[in-house]
């Protein structure tokens, strides 16, 4: 300490011929080192301090340049350092800052004063100065030590490093934070400097040691501080603008303060722009200076004070301007929607990936004005540098800004940057739904977000909106404001997206802004929040769940049948062909949304089905459920179980083109669809046209494949057809359950996605006549009632069926909905007849056909004989046979030949349960169809009999 005091006593004799009669120096005395104390004046060859009335940081700062040091940290007063003892020489002292010594300031006189020594006055001097700058906030950093100034070496000198010089020295942040002054002389006091940023002094630094070093001048570090802080924020990236300016801080008048004028203030401290302009004193009421007003930036300046603006004002604090910053952007990706999110405290730096999830992305998006569509990890977007920030991360979704979210505290990680966390942003969002799904369609462009006029939005918009914010599609298009109406502007008009658009942006539409539209014509959507994933085809995979901004997997728990219905449904698919369990389609990642999951089949969403509650499950990713749903829907038909065939892929409805197309490619169809099988195929677009894409053509099913999907056919999407080429079926939506064969059995009726029963009220053979003609069989042999074929499940959907007979399908008979007095022991069934002739000169003659397999054919007359004429005659009710017919004798049939080698013995019910050889094998051609003629007053039908058994007498009698 007495070395200090020399020191500062050769420092004051160079000022003294400077001093006023009798005025000889200053020393500090009492601090706990040379850069403070409580001030002592030598005046009259006598040391005396110096009362605090009035006493100021302008005084301070005369104090401590008077002894070579920069500024004053602080001013102190009550004796802080100590109570002095002698004269009290100086009081009231006015310093203006401008002086070179104490003695020119306005003070009442030597001696004169009011005080005791409790009211001593004391100073902190600033231990750092920066030299050879071009202004008084840049130069070489210098620190006091040891009665001398210093430099400081550059290893490892980084950001933080500079930031505490810079605050130390009273400015705010560092702009640069190495930057060449030139060589300094005297010692190098520090070396391998390492500040966290929170530090008050660069002294209080991690480094080397004092005078511990391994550099040269040549490495002597420097600075470039900004004149401009924020100021009050809860955030070092917001808060009151100020200043420095003649070595004080003051404040900016809001007058005409706006966004631009805040983002060059932003930019000038190192971030990249500005979030919003506040006025009205937002961060609170500065004090001193006012030292802008009327500022009127282009945008382009560096500084504000470059910016135009008026040195004088006519505002008090009450309008100090401020800022809000952006403290947060994306790099690493040539995309300004995504890239690896860093953030600035001071200097940019990286987040870190532990727990990084979509809530976190939200929050990082929506500061950017933007919507979220997913979050990265594992350095997605490279390796950032410098400090990792943020760890541990735990946004709820609904912050507005990153920093507001819960977090492992500033640079406290255990990460590296191979865990730098990213983020993908949207630039399309939806608004003022109930769920994240839905909502009106908001779209930034311009910096500026607006709303889509309904004007031909349809649903093919609505899926490129949906598919844009990573939802498989959209459920439903929204018009009139269906969401509330939305404010500013209406950026697009008439768009017509063709669907497989991957953003709205590219759909064609009026020019941006151009429309004749007002807000009450916004477009809005309902995305689905369901998907499939891990799956061969679109119409399965695994089940994933969108919930909280998060796409999630649901437990295979008590997964069945009606809750793979809900979700292809929910889907727009028709129903499911089956579910699955055990991570089916592989293991799933993120949360588990949904476990013990029980629908009943009638909802409408899978999130309507009962469950354990959102996240709650005891399960790991091993057991997610999936489903494979029926990729194929039935479109302009005037039922359910009719229309053009439409098949699912690549996110897309398309249609089937007609070339090839027959009742083995229908029957895969309707049985994909939970029908029975097919009545009938179409071609030439007879449902109508489609539109978009034409998927298939050249389809050749072999009848036994159970998606359309699995049939051959040319390459996806590759045709020679138009849309008036479109495929379509008539499905068959009645079946027959229960039975020991396929042409009896308990009656089941297809309604509303679900199959149900018939109540046996009433039930007889016209109403089962209708059941079978409309399953293709030519009548029914028998109604039957009282659960004949077993009791059925579910709805029982028809009761006191009332059938003229001459109808076609049993929907259109009378009856009533109402089945409260029914229940499935009362199950209605019927059993139809398999045979049929066709072609006769009589109802009791004619080429005997066979349904099986859902597809009537011939009989070959191989082995055929009137055993087997009889049979058939005895099963179609028409008395025993006249005569036996081949060589296609009533006409050449089509489709297979079901049956040959038929040996019955006439005692069989039917000719099914006669000895004959394979089904279906092609044994025979249709020259061979057998026919029969059956007993019955005929004429024609007698001369047949009449020339046939001419024919048997000639040759040797069969069976």
């Amino acid at each position: 300490m007495e070395a200090s005091l020399v020191f500062l006593l050769i420092l004051t004799s160079f000022f003294s011929q400077c001093y006023s009669a009798g005025y000889e120096g200053i020393r500090l005395v009492g601090g706990s080192s040379e850069l403070e104390g409580r001030v002592e004046v030598k005046f009259n060859n006598q040391w005396g301090t110096i009362c605090d009335d009035n006493w100021s940081r302008y005084d301070a700062h005369v104090v401590c340049r008077q002894l070579f040091f920069t500024d004053a940290v602080a001013d102190r007063n009550n004796a802080y350092f100590g109570q002095g003892t002698g004269p009290i020489w100086m009081n009231n002292l006015k310093c203006s800052r401008s002086e070179m010594t104490l003695d020119q300031c306005s003070f009442d006189g030597w001696g004169v004063h009011d005080c005791g020594h409790d009211e001593d006055a004391g100073v902190v001097c600033k231990s750092v100065r920066l030299m050879e700058g071009s202004s008084i906030k840049e130069g070489r950093v210098e620190i006091f030590h040891s009665g001398s100034w210093g430099t400081v070496c550059n290893d490892y000198f980084t950001q933080p490093d500079a930031n505490v010089v810079c605050r130390q020295m009273g400015y705010g942040t560092a702009r640069s934070p190495v930057a060449y002054f030139g060589s300094g002389t005297g010692d190098i006091w520090l070396d391998d400097v390492s500040c966290s940023g929170s530090e008050q002094t660069l002294e209080s630094c991690s480094h080397k040691g004092w005078g511990s070093h391994n550099c040269g001048h040549g490495e002597d570090v420097g600075v470039i501080c900004n004149d401009i802080t924020l100021v009050g924020g809860s955030l070092q990236s917001e808060g009151r603008v100020e200043l420095y300016r003649s070595g004080s801080w003051g404040t900016v008048c809001d007058d005409s303060w706006s966004a631009t004028d805040a983002s060059v203030a932003c930019r000038q401290l190192g971030y990249p722009s500005a979030i919003s302009a506040l006025t009205a004193a937002y961060h609170g009421q500065g004090s001193g200076s006012i030292f802008m007003d009327d500022v009127a930036c282009s945008g382009s300046e560096t500084s504000l004070l470059s910016c135009s603006h008026s040195s004088s004002h006519n505002c008090d604090h009450s309008e100090d301007a401020g800022a809000r910053c952006q403290d947060v952007r994306l790099s690493g990706s040539s995309s300004p929607w995504e890239g690896r999110v860093e953030i600035f405290r001071g200097q940019w730096g990286t987040v870190c990936d532990d727990y990084w999830t979509i809530s976190d992305a939200r929050a990082v998006c929506r500061q950017l004005g933007r919507t979220a569509y997913a979050s990265r990890s594992s350095a997605y977007f490279g390796y950032g540098g410098g400090p990792i920030w943020l760890d541990d991360v735990a946004c709820s979704g609904s912050e507005s800004r990153l920093a507001s979210c819960s977090h492992g505290g500033w640079g406290t990680h255990n990460c590296g940057h191979s865990e730098d966390a990213g983020v993908v942003c949207s630039d399309i969002t939806l608004v003022n739904g109930s769920t994240w799904y839905e909502g009106r369609v908001e779209i930034y462009y311009n910096n500026v977000w607006g709303t889509i006029c309904d004007d031909h939005f349809d649903i093919d918009d609505a899926n490129v909106v949906c598919k844009q914010l990573g939802y498989p599609s959209a459920l439903a298009y929204k018009h009139a404001a269906s969401f509330g109406q939305g404010s500013g502007q209406i950026w697009l008009d008439n768009v017509q997206c063709s669907g497989s658009e991957t953003r709205v942006h590219s759909c064609s539409a009026s020019s941006w802004g151009t429309n004749d539209c007002t807000h009450g014509e916004d477009a809005g959507v309902v995305c689905q929040s369901v998907r499939l994933v891990g799956g061969t085809y679109d119409s399965e995979g695994r089940v994933e769940i969108f919930q909280n901004g998060q796409w999630g997997t649901v437990c295979d728990d008590f997964w069945s049948s009606n809750d793979a219905d809900v979700v292809c449904r929910e889907m727009g698919f028709s129903g499911a062909i089956s579910y699955k369990t055990n991570a089916f389609y592989g293991a799933g990642s993120g949360p588990i949304w949904m476990d013990n999951v029980y629908c009943t089949g009638s909802e409408g969403r899978l999130r309507d089905c009962l469950s354990n509650g959102w996240n709650y499950h005891n399960c790991g990713h091993g057991h997610d459920a999936g489903v494979v749903c029926r990729g194929v829907r039935l479109v302009g038909g005037s039922s359910t179980s009719e229309g053009r065939v439409e098949v699912f892929y690549q996110g897309q409805w398309g249609t089937v083109c007609d070339d090839d197309w027959d009742l083995s490619d229908a029957n895969v169809v309707c049985q994909q669809l939970g029908f029975s099988g097919a009545i009938q195929y179409t071609s030439s677009a007879s449902f109508g046209q489609g539109s978009g894409q034409i998927w298939l053509d050249n389809v050749a099913c072999s009848g036994s494949e159970t998606r359309l999907e699995d049939c051959t056919h040319s390459s996806w999407g590759t045709h020679n057809c138009g849309h008036g080429e479109d495929a379509g079926v008539i499905c068959i939506d009645i079946r027959l359950v229960g039975g020991s064969s396929l042409n009896e059995g308990r009656v089941e009726v297809y309604r509303n996605g679900i199959w149900g029963t018939v109540c046996d009220d009433r039930w007889n053979k016209q109403d089962a006549d209708v059941v079978c003609r409309q399953l293709g069989y030519p009548e029914a042999v028998s109604a039957l009632g009282s659960a004949a074929f077993g009791q059925g499940s579910g709805s029982i959907l028809f009761d006191d069926v009332k059938c003229s007979g001459a109808e076609s399908r049993l929907q259109s008979c009378p009856y009533t909905s109402n089945t409260s007095d029914c229940s499935h022991s009362e199950d209605a069934g019927v059993i139809c007849q398999t045979l049929r002739l066709v072609n006769g000169t009589c109802p009791h003659s004619g080429r005997v056909e066979i349904f099986y397999n859902g597809q009537w054919g011939t009989v070959c007359d191989d082995q055929w004989g009137l055993h087997d004429a009889k049979v058939v005659c005895r099963q179609l009710g028409l008395g025993s046979a006249s005569a036996y017919m081949t060589s296609a004798y009533y006409g050449a049939g089509t489709g297979p030949v079901w049956l040959s080698r038929v040996g019955c013995s006439g005692s069989e019910s039917k000719l099914e349960s006669c000895s004959h050889g394979t089904w279906g094998a092609k044994t025979c051609s249709h020259e061979e169809d057998a026919g029969v003629v059956c007993t019955g007053r005929c004429g024609v039908c007698t001369s047949q009999v009449t020339r046939k058994k001419r024919e048997l007498f000639s040759s040797p009698l069969q069976n």
